[in-house]
């Protein structure tokens, strides 16, 4: 078997090296080619081969390349369609709005009077309501008999404005101010004494402040006085000379006249 192939490789050898003379033979080229100008165009033919293939190769891949940037344009292209349509719902989107923003802007020129008078209400309400409303709680935290004591004056504890409107009813001031100076000459609880006078401070200043002029102003009576029996009236555990130790209430006088309406309660030590 071996030697079969070793016979076969040296007839294939013979044949290429003289593969001129065969081919001459076969197709009578003998008055044709010279065997330098065929070896010559057999490496010519050859090389032609070689760079066919090359070409053959090199356009393959071009034609690769080609389809591959096609197909990237391609995608490009409907990218690009794509983000005009996308262009194209934003404007329409960015039109819906404007309008939307036209109608805002009619409804809020509607709203800002309403919400400008909502707001003075509320101010209202804080500056005075609220006050009110927490004078009202701590009145009711006042014993069961303190405020039948006063149930004259600011009737039967219904609400904060039933509270009020007793508050500002005429002479119900001078009353509050009687019956708070006679708790603190009697020696009535503190916390309750503190109450009165936030409520009697409270409706001072209501009683003004539903008037067009203040009709009333505070005395200035102040610790370290000397006693003014027309200005004071001394508790009853007060001394019975000597200057001012304490003002436990201060009274009030009318403004426009200066005449007293109640005298300060003061403590002489």
């Amino acid at each position: 078997m071996d030697n079969d192939k070793d016979f076969a490789v040296k007839v294939l050898a013979v044949i290429k090296n003289n593969l001129f003379e065969i081919r001459k033979s076969l197709f009578n080229l003998d008055d044709y080619v010279a065997k330098k100008d065929f070896d010559k165009l057999q490496q010519d033919y050859d090389a032609a081969q070689i760079s066919l293939e090359d070409f053959k190769k090199e356009n393959s891949r071009l034609e690769s390349e080609l389809a591959d940037k096609s197909a990237k344009v391609k995608n490009l292209s409907q990218n690009i369609s794509s983000l005009y349509e996308r262009l194209e719902d934003i404007g329409k989107e960015l039109r819906q709005v404007d309008k939307q923003n036209l109608a805002l802007e009619s409804s809020l020129e509607e709203i800002l009077p309403l919400f400008y008078k909502q707001n003075e209400i509320l101010q209202n309400y804080v500056e005075n309501y609220s006050e009110l409303e927490k004078v009202y709680n701590s009145y009711k935290k006042l014993s069961g008999n303190t405020k039948f004591g006063l149930e004259g004056i600011f009737g039967a504890e219904n609400s904060p404005t039933s509270f009020l409107a007793g508050v500002l009813q005429e002479g119900h001031l001078e009353s509050l101010f009687d019956y708070v100076a006679t708790a603190i000459n009697n020696g009535a609880d503190a916390a309750e004494i503190e109450i009165l006078r936030e409520l009697f401070e409270f409706a001072f200043d209501a009683t003004n402040s539903g008037r067009r002029e203040k009709i009333y102003s505070r005395l200035n009576t102040q610790a370290g006085n000397s006693f003014d029996s027309d200005e004071m009236r001394k508790t009853s555990n007060s001394a019975q000379s000597g200057a001012v130790k304490n003002v436990l209430l201060v009274g009030y006088k009318f403004s426009r006249t200066g005449k007293i309406v109640r005298p300060s309660l003061v403590f002489i030590g």
